[in-house]
């Protein structure tokens, strides 16, 4: 059973053939012709060849079908580690003899055992490790007697030993490093979809709520007011309207980066929208004292921070702030810091939402290095954000 990966690859299907081609160019001939001039039976003859044509045909079919591939291949090899030695024309001296298993071919048997290593799931991968290092053990004791190298024979076995141990536990452990890629690249994409998420549903609620809270207030203000004074009736509806397209203004910034659109989007807010920001919500009905240093100067990044923070914590002391809500917005630096306190000094703001507003608040600060607190206060509540600047 093969695994599919949508994680990196080291051959697709199109580039696996073309390998299984290219082994075939370099190895088969050789290998054919060894065959061919080997002095063995017809039979024999027979079984070498269509061994050494199954090892190449497996390689074309093993990122397909690796578990049949490689089973295929094993029993190929071990018809070339049973046959007799034959002559031929890769001989390493005159009159020498050699086991089949020294054809040129074999080598396609690495291949396999990567096939299955990066391309099964448990436990084929062991077993493809464990039916290489088995037939390279039997390798050695077939060539136990093989003194034909024209090197020393310490070195023809050092030389043996390494390429078949060696090249076995290489192809294997290429192919879990495949699997161990693949997985580590999902995870890193899945961690990232995760954490956009994340980040639209922060944007999504700090534009839609503070908006929205602000649009409720001003109606719920102007059904009590516009009876007694029917004058005032425009300005309600023009505050509710501002607060709408200021709204949709933000969303269709978020939209737009959403669709990677190339028309250029608002800017984002930042220190400087605060006071703006201080007087919507004013107009809404609370009491909100500002104090602002004006020398403040912050990245864009912790300009935002600090805005999205402000405006979730005057919107939650719009809507859960009490009939006379007031609050005080506090904006300073300390060494290196600075500090945005929110405090609402009227009724609690005891959490009675979802709390989803300060999830999003301390995943903001969280991403540009700052830290939040926030909670109940002898007559309110208070949030409190420390950011570099």
């Amino acid at each position: 059973m093969s695994i599919p990966m949508d994680g990196p690859r080291l051959f697709g299907h199109g580039a696996q053939l073309a390998l299984a081609v290219v082994m075939a160019a370099v190895l088969l001939p050789a290998s054919l012709q060894s065959v061919r001039v080997s002095g063995v039976s017809a039979p024999w003859l027979l079984a070498l060849t269509a061994s050494l044509l199954a090892l190449h045909g497996c390689v074309a079919t093993a990122r397909r079908r690796p578990i049949p591939s490689c089973t295929i291949g094993v029993a190929a090899c071990a018809a070339l580690l049973a046959a007799p030695d034959i002559d031929g024309v890769t001989d390493f001296s005159e009159s020498s003899r050699y086991s089949p298993i020294l054809l040129p071919s074999v080598l396609c048997f690495f291949a396999l055992v990567y096939a299955v290593s990066a391309h099964t799931a448990s436990p084929w991968p062991s077993l493809a490790l464990g039916v290489g290092l088995t037939g390279s053990l039997l390798t050695l004791a077939r060539l136990w007697g093989f003194t034909a190298a024209p090197i020393e024979a310490w070195a023809w076995w050092l030389l043996l030993s390494t390429t078949a141990f060696g090249g076995t536990t290489a192809a294997w452990a290429l192919g879990r490093y495949r699997v161990t890629r693949a997985a580590w690249t999902s995870q890193l994409a899945e961690q990232a979809a995760a954490g956009e998420r994340r980040r639209i549903a922060r944007e999504m609620h700090d534009v839609v709520a503070h908006s929205l809270a602000v649009m409720v207030s001003h109606a719920e203000a102007g059904r009590l007011v516009v009876p007694n004074s029917p004058e005032r009736a425009t300005e309600i509806l023009t505050t509710i309207a501002d607060a709408g397209r200021e709204a949709l203004t933000e969303m269709r910034g978020l939209l737009g980066v959403l669709r990677d659109d190339a028309a250029p989007t608002e800017p984002q807010p930042g220190l400087v929208d605060v006071p703006a920001l201080v007087e919507r919500v004013r107009a809404s009905g609370v009491e909100v004292e500002l104090s602002m240093d004006d020398r403040l100067r912050v990245t864009p990044a912790v300009g935002l921070t600090v805005y999205r923070v402000v405006q979730e914590a005057l919107t939650n002391v719009t809507r859960h702030g009490g009939r006379r809500p007031r609050a005080r917005v506090d904006l300073s630096t300390a060494g290196p810091e600075i500090i945005a306190r929110v405090t609402n000094t009227g009724t609690s703001t005891a959490a009675t939402g979802s709390g989803k507003g300060l999830i999003g608040m301390r995943e903001r600060v969280d991403a540009v290095g700052g830290t939040l607190s926030a909670g109940p206060t002898g007559d309110g509540w208070a949030v409190e954000v420390r950011v570099p600047c």
